[in-house]
């Protein structure tokens, strides 16, 4: 198991409130939320964007106030950086480990409700790669190198058993197989690039798609009941057209 999974572990079984209350799970294609992707299996169902700007990739969304408003109403992608920038500074311990909402313990969690809205800035069964705000654990942990161009905000389907249209697991091969968006498409620096390059091309360094390969295998599954620690995995990003192509393999 790797230590990012063990980081994670104890919040893999958590139901975060803020992300529960407006999200419903869905394997019907019908979005229960503002945002959407046409054509994915859960159509980020209930992702708390609601701004115009705010949908992912492939997606549309209704306007709400810039940045959100009182502590559980939506954020926005208008104001969203902001916010996400005001996190961090707040929460700087740790070395700056503290600011990773995705290696939180429910406690932690708990008492963060400013963690918890962001954490349902994406759908059911996905988890935001935020990067001036992750981190990559094993090794010489460090932070997502050269945030600053990246996209604002990725969202990663993470492990469901059984598999779904946008995340699957085939035992025989031990090999994952997720999809990836970009939330806030506007605050994307590749917007213009085509393919894979909408998010490769601005990766930063080769060495944040481990970050985003951890969070495709979330606590090594364990909340689905699997064993991930050694799976190889292809990361699939979702297009405007609601079409896929292969982002990234990692063996």
């Amino acid at each position: 198991m790797s230590r990012r999974a063990w980081l994670l572990g104890a919040a893999a079984s958590s139901v975060i409130a803020c992300g529960s209350a407006a999200s419903s799970s869905s394997n019907s294609g019908g979005a229960s939320g503002a945002v959407a992707i046409a054509g994915s299996e859960n159509s980020s169902a209930g992702s708390a964007l609601t701004d115009a700007g705010a949908a992912p990739t492939g997606g549309a969304g209704a306007a709400t106030q810039a940045g959100g408003g009182p502590t559980g109403e939506p954020l926005a992608c208008d104001g969203l950086a902001d916010f996400i920038a005001a996190y961090k500074a707040s929460h700087a311990g740790n070395g700056g480990k503290d600011w990773d909402i995705n290696a939180k313990t429910p406690a932690e969690l708990a008492a963060d409700p400013d963690a918890q809205r962001l954490l349902a800035l994406c759908g059911a069964n996905q988890r935001p790669v935020i990067p001036i705000l992750a981190w990559e654990y094993g090794g010489a942990d460090h932070a997502w190198m050269s945030p600053e161009k990246s996209a604002l905000v990725y969202c990663v389907y993470t492990p469901v058993a059984p598999s779904s249209d946008n995340w699957s697991y085939d035992a025989a091969q031990d090999k994952v197989i997720a999809d990836v968006y970009v939330a806030c498409p506007d605050q994307n620096p590749c917007a213009a690039e085509t393919g894979a390059d909408q998010v490769a091309a601005c990766v930063g360094d080769p060495t944040n798609f481990e970050i985003l390969v951890d969070t495709a295998s979330y606590a090594d599954g364990a909340d689905a009941g699997l064993r991930l620690s050694n799976a190889s995995t292809d990361l699939m990003l979702i297009l405007a057209d609601s079409s896929k192509v292969l982002l990234h393999t990692d063996i």
